[in-house]
């Protein structure tokens, strides 16, 4: 990065191991699972919402973009500094900090692994429905930010419906505050909705206030086969009219289940 000055600054906010500026390491921050590529500047990793403030305002002074960056998995291009600049990686904000299961909703960092989360709420008997496909590896700040949703989806809804609240660090640094444990809160601009899905272009994400439900008590899963894709697709509009809303409802063509076949062989 030409601009050693911020450099230095922003070692001295969050420690000068976690500013990289080598290009080997550049590297790893410059793509996702799109075919995009650009090399930000440096990676800046911070550990609290107090460093991600001190970030935002050294970068906001020197007009430097910022690209928030969870795990990197969404393949919407949102964590790809196409500008250069700054990524700021949130793997450090690993925290559950509380599971309340008297108001079924729980507080997390933004960079909880989605699975690992959804396991620990599930071994007290609740349910966290989002079900992105990169569950494994991506986190619940970078699923807040895409609004990322699954199969699931089908029955239990997105993301964008287990948001109760949020703590965000703005562009200029300010830290912003919205909802909480309450899932009735009609007073004022619905901000939830709307910072929800924004992908970073309105801040970033440090800690969340997530729904939960309880845990189904039992689950099955079946198979239907059909001679053609019509009558799938028919099954599929009379499955929903006889009111039956499954967790999941997929259809795989011959050429999906030969490679799955494959794969397993």
């Amino acid at each position: 990065m030409q601009d050693r000055s911020l450099v230095s600054s922003l070692q001295t906010a969050v420690g000068r191991e976690n500013v990289l500026t080598k290009k080997e390491d550049l590297i790893c921050y410059s793509y996702d699972p799109t075919p995009n590529h650009h090399l930000p500047e440096a990676v800046v990793i911070p550990g609290n919402s107090d460093e991600v403030t001190q970030v935002m305002r050294l970068a906001y002074a020197a007009g430097v973009p910022v690209t928030p960056r969870g795990a990197g998995t969404n393949i919407s291009g949102s964590s790809i500094p196409v500008q250069g600049g700054l990524v700021l990686a949130m793997h450090r904000f690993d925290r559950i900090i509380e599971i309340d299961t008297a108001n079924l909703c729980a507080v997390v960092e933004a960079g909880v692994i989605t699975a690992e989360f959804q396991s620990r709420v599930e071994a007290l008997g609740l349910f966290y429905p989002p079900d992105p496909q990169a569950l494994n590896m991506s986190t619940l700040g970078g699923n807040v930010a895409t609004n990322a949703g699954g199969p699931r989806g089908f029955k239990y809804g997105v993301t964008r419906d287990y948001v109760l609240g949020f703590k965000m660090v703005l562009p200029d640094g300010r830290i912003l505050t919205v909802g909480g444990k309450t899932v009735k809160n009609v007073t004022g601009y619905d901000l939830t909705k709307l910072f929800v899905g924004s992908e970073g272009t309105l801040g970033v994400f440090t800690e969340l206030t997530l729904r939960l439900i309880p845990l189904p008590e039992s689950k099955r899963t079946m198979l239907a086969v059909f001679d053609d894709i019509l009558a799938a697709a028919r099954s599929v509009s009379a499955v929903i009219a006889a009111k039956i809303i499954p967790t999941t409802l997929e259809y795989m063509d011959q050429e999906a289940m030969r490679l799955i076949e494959s794969e397993n062989a």
